[in-house]
Formats: structure tokens, sequence, C-alpha cells
């Protein structure tokens, strides 16, 4: 471990109840035998695990099941350009080390048009394809955010305090359903989540956050936290976001009450939905029948 004060984390597991996929990794018990954390684990064997359940997985049960089931088998979801800048200042910032075998820099300015550039992104299909401009952008913005102060700190020595992008594995005790997070920084005192957004101002980024569930992860990374490391008091979570255009402001915003409150709600809804879905092996979208009626507001004047 990276640091001393992860006090309920420094207890090696034992190898025999190391699942496979960990192999290589530095795994941990925590609260008890079935409460890991995991350094080292690849994104794409995280991502890949269909048994444990994570937030991304969870999210789609706020539609439907049929859409969790559709999410499950990989055929929901796709790449953007905004999600791919976001990815890129994630990977500068919290795994440098991995850089040189995940991203391909483009030479030049990327075109889509362009049968050169093209030819590039076919090469490095399994890579994040970015043009020298791109990279350029990001690794300006990864220094202001380092810079950016935390109650009165740089977040730079927060980082310095921190595991990065660990997994957590631990049992739900009420539903003894399988659950995972992966904080990307985990702090002894506070989480802290980096993500780009769209919005300029905090009070947009706050909008954004619910509607894209936000409330949920930020209450679901602490309640695996609290049940790995046997605790009841859960530690602060807090949003580092930055916008995805320039200027890039840079926001920090820990999460209140009434957003964890939102989020806890969710996450009970999602996982008694999830309970009663596969005890009945029955998945169901939306579909229903209704009746058009509109608000005043929408109504055309003549």
């Amino acid at each position: 471990m990276t640091s001393n004060n992860f006090s309920t984390s420094n207890r090696p597991a034992a190898s025999a109840s190391i699942p496979t996929a960990w192999a290589g990794c530095q795994v941990h018990c925590g609260a008890n035998d079935e409460c890991n954390l995991v350094e080292g684990l690849d994104d794409a064997i995280y991502h890949g695990d269909t048994e444990a359940l994570s937030c991304s997985m969870l999210k789609p049960l706020l539609t439907s099941p049929a859409h969790f089931r559709l999410a499950r088998q990989n055929l929901l979801g796709h790449s953007t350009q905004a999600k791919d800048f976001g990815s890129l200042v994630h990977l500068l910032l919290l795994q440098p080390h991995l850089t040189a075998h995940a991203i391909a820099v483009y030479p030049g300015v990327a075109d889509g048009r362009d049968a050169d550039y093209k030819a590039f992104a076919a090469q490095n299909a399994n890579k994040l394809v970015v043009d020298e401009p791109t990279l350029q952008r990001a690794m300006g913005l990864v220094e202001r955010l380092k810079a950016r102060r935390y109650k009165g700190r740089a977040l730079s020595a927060f980082l310095d305090e921190s595991l990065k992008e660990v997994s957590l594995y631990v049992r739900e005790p009420v539903t003894g359903l399988r659950l995972r997070a992966r904080p990307d920084i985990y702090h002894p005192d506070f989480i802290f989540d980096l993500k780009t957004t769209r919005q300029s101002t905090l009070d947009g980024f706050c909008k954004d956050a619910v509607g894209f569930h936000y409330d949920m992860q930020a209450y679901m990374y602490l309640y695996v936290r609290a049940v790995f490391e046997g605790s009841t008091v859960p530690k602060p979570f807090v949003f580092v976001a930055v916008e995805s255009e320039e200027p890039h402001s840079i926001f920090t915003a820990s999460a209140g009450g009434s957003f964890l409150e939102n989020g806890s709600a969710k996450f009970q809804r999602c996982l008694a939905l999830y309970r009663s879905c596969s005890d009945q092996d029955y998945w169901p979208d939306c579909s229903e029948d209704g009746e058009l009626e509109i608000e005043p507001w929408q109504q055309f004047n003549k």
C-alpha cells in the first residue's frame, strides 16, 4: 500500500481466495474476507466483470430492466469526442504510467475525413487515438488540476497521499449481492472523483450530475467503501469537475446530504429491481399504454 493511513486494507488476502483474473495484482482484505481492495487490476478486466455489480452496470435499471440487460451484454454505449477527452485527462492525471501503451498520438491535426488519419485510427483501434493539439491541451489542463487548491492544499498533495484507480469488492450485507466500485482517488479522508463536463458553471454541473446519476455513484462508492472498511461513518465524496471546452473552468464540489439521499433512493431501487428480475428471469422494457396530454406552456399560440 502507498499510505500507512489505510488501516483496514493492509492485510493481504489469502492466495487461495484470489480469483484468477486478479493474478499479479496486490489484493488486500478489509473488514472481512469478502471485502477486497485490488491494486493494479486492468481496466478491461474490471469493466468486463458481469458478476459483481458496479454503478455503471446498475444505472440502466433506472430506465428499465431490459436496458440493463442490453448494457450487460455490451450492446449499448458508444465513444464520443467529449468522452475521449475525459478519458485522456483521466489517464494523464491518475495513470500516467499507462499512457505509452493506452494512447496513440496522431501527428498533426485529426480530420475524420482524411485518409491518413483514418488509417492511423484503424491501426490503433485498441488505443485512445488523439491528435497532438488535443494532447497538449490535456497536458496543460492536468497541470492546472494538480495546482487546483482544495481546503487550502493543492490537489497534487492529495494525489500523493492516495491510491489511484483501485478496485473495491464487497458483499452487500442485506441482499448478499456482490458489489464493486473503482474510486478515482482513494484518499484516507476523502473519495475524489474526476469528471469532465459540458457545463461552465457549478449549478449547471449539478443539474447534469443528477441527470447522469452521479448522485447514485457518490452514494454507492461511499457505501462500498464503508462496507469494506467496516465503518458506519462515510467519508466525504468530492467531485473535481473540469469544463471540457476552453477556458476549462474547474469546480470542486462535495456531495451534500440531499444529493446523497437522492442517490441512496436510486441505489436501493436498482438493487430491489435486480433481485426481483433475477429471481423471475424477467427483464421488461418501457412498453406501456397511455394517453398523450400537453402542458399549458406547450400549447400552440395561434
